[in-house]
């Protein structure tokens, strides 16, 4: 095949490509929400996912327990993780345990939530009742990892990360990766 073959068929596989991915692209930006929180900080896709406006991360609609129903240790946490991601969960590979910080960022005293007891917890009611009341996150040190609790005054601690009395977890994924 000449040079000149070659060079052609290169741009024009490169045009196509680039196209696909502006498409791509062009549709994730287009995506139109299919409920509002009632602040408008949360938007829910209808796809099991939730974007939260005021920190630009997307969150799992539904926890680990309303997943699976039981709960897990942070190992079991990162296994499931490896699932998640394997398995394209909601059409995306890259979730992850959020960090202390952006876990955090869930807790709203005003906000009032039933969790998988229904008791109350805090976090917007965008995401459905039955959850876990707190999250394991990235975290750790040495046999302990941080949980982030929602109930209460909500809070960061280590707990164990075999036998933390807390096993929860919501996965979180930046969007604009």
């Amino acid at each position: 095949m000449s040079l000149r073959k070659v060079l052609l068929l290169s741009a024009v596989l490169f045009f196509i490509l680039g196209y696909f991915n502006s498409q791509e692209v062009f549709a994730a930006k287009e995506r139109k929400p299919v409920s509002k929180s009632s602040d408008l900080r949360f938007l829910d896709y209808g796809d099991g996912t939730v974007l939260d406006s005021k920190t630009d991360l997307m969150w799992m609609k539904k926890d680990y327990w309303q997943l699976e129903g039981r709960h897990l240790n942070w190992y079991k946490a990162k296994e499931f993780l490896q699932k998640v991601n394997h398995k394209k969960y909601f059409g995306y590979a890259d979730w992850r345990l959020p960090t202390p910080d952006e876990a955090i960022t869930l807790y709203e005293r005003r906000k009032r939530n039933a969790d998988k007891d229904g008791d109350h917890f805090f976090i917007d009611r965008i995401f459905p009742k039955g959850a876990g009341w707190s999250t394991w996150t990235n975290k750790e040190k040495g046999q302990q990892a941080v949980v982030v609790s929602y109930k209460d005054q909500g809070g960061k601690e280590f707990q164990d990360k075999i036998n933390g009395p807390d096993a929860f977890l919501r996965l979180v994924r930046d969007p604009k990766k």
